[in-house]
């Protein structure tokens, strides 16, 4: 339904803004918070049943709003709490890439047409730049957020999120003696994010 893939394609657009520690992720931030005071809700799903029923101009006004609102109108309900420090999507880089290193997360790269596991080692430019090593010593840099159009490499949550589809929270990855998913896999059990929740979304 061309609704569905407008609405895959808002969220998927509000979750990257989310995640800049620019501009972009201030008026990211500012606007959330204005839907939310506007109509009077806690969080957004408190807000997708509020503006269910709006019309298409009316919820149009922030982009926030739209998204709930296209949810609403197809049957669907997305839990997203976008600047929850916890949530690997909306931490700090600095943050993000320290657990990484602490805990030596192994996340899979493709490395000359070829799948690698690697770790981050090393932090550079204040969280924006990592250096990661894979299992067979192999070195190079990878950027923490955005997009990376040039080195051909994915960003470290773009990785980590295609390595590990259900981690969504920091505490996730710091949690004793366990890699979060690996249970669900021995088991031979599938577990959803909400990252997979609405069609192609990434976190």
């Amino acid at each position: 339904m061309p609704r569905a893939i407008i609405c895959s394609a808002t969220w998927g657009h509000l979750t990257r803004c989310c995640q800049f520690e620019d501009g972009t992720g201030q008026l990211a931030e500012i606007t959330y918070k204005d839907a939310l005071e506007q109509h009077s809700c806690l969080d957004s799903e408190d807000l997708q049943f509020d503006v269910e029923f709006f019309k298409w101009d009316q919820a149009s006004q922030n982009s926030f709003t739209f998204a709930c609102h296209l949810t609403s109108t197809i049957g669907i309900r997305v839990s997203w709490d976008p600047f929850n420090p916890d949530w690997i999507a909306s931490a700090a880089n600095t943050d993000l890439v320290q657990v990484m290193i602490d805990t030596q997360h192994l996340i899979s790269i493709q490395l000359n047409n070829e799948q690698k596991g690697a770790r981050v080692v090393e932090i550079r430019e204040e969280g924006k730049l990592v250096k990661v090593q894979t299992e067979h010593g192999e070195t190079f840099f990878m950027k923490t957020e955005g997009q990376d159009t040039t080195s051909g490499y994915p960003t470290l949550r773009e990785a980590i999120q295609r390595t590990s589809p259900t981690l969504v929270r920091l505490s996730q990855l710091t949690e004793p003696n366990r890699v979060y998913g690996l249970e669900e896999k021995r088991q031979g059990k599938r577990k959803i994010g909400w990252a997979r929740a609405i069609y192609p979304l990434r976190a």
